[in-house]
């Protein structure tokens, strides 16, 4: 499976933690697999009508700043814990829609999360594509498509987005 959707989160929590918490908020599970803690939610929790389990493992995410030129940074750098979720099971685009179903449930996730904690959360998609941000007492944006996780599409972000410290 490849991992179209990710969240990325500002927190002091270990994956565990963010991983249990997120099951509470969506009406999941987190559970152990290969040594990982996953969060697993029946996709139909998230997607009405939809067939499936939604979910992956949730994973520490360490910034790749000091490897790159100076001054250079990515969305993700300035968050600590990974989401990779995608669509087990059942159908990952609707038919008579086109909808995606796994972008949706991602997106209903973040959506979880933005509304009742106190974190900075930022949905990936297709590995470099930046659709929304939350920041605390800010509320949420969604971007407009074709905003990346590069630093050099920072003007869109609006300052939803933490920069990594220097």
């Amino acid at each position: 499976m490849s991992v179209r959707e990710q969240l990325f989160v500002r927190t002091d929590g270990s994956p565990a933690e963010m991983a249990g918490f997120v099951a509470k908020l969506i009406g999941g599970r987190a559970e152990v697999r290969d040594q990982q803690v996953w969060l697993l939610v029946d996709t139909a929790r998230l997607v009405p009508g939809v067939d499936g389990e939604f979910g992956g493992p949730v994973v520490a995410h360490n910034s790749e700043a000091a490897f790159r030129p100076d001054g250079e940074f990515e969305a993700p750098d300035a968050y600590d814990v990974e989401l990779r979720l995608w669509q087990a099971g059942g159908r990952r685009v609707e038919p008579t829609t086109g909808a995606d179903i796994e972008e949706l449930a991602a997106t209903a996730v973040f959506q979880a999360l933005a509304a009742s904690a106190d974190l900075a959360v930022i949905h990936v998609h297709d590995d470099d594509v930046l659709l929304r941000a939350a920041l605390p007492g800010a509320g949420s944006v969604e971007f407009p498509r074709g905003t990346t996780i590069y630093d050099w599409d920072e003007d869109k972000w609006n300052g939803f987005v933490l920069r990594p410290e220097a």
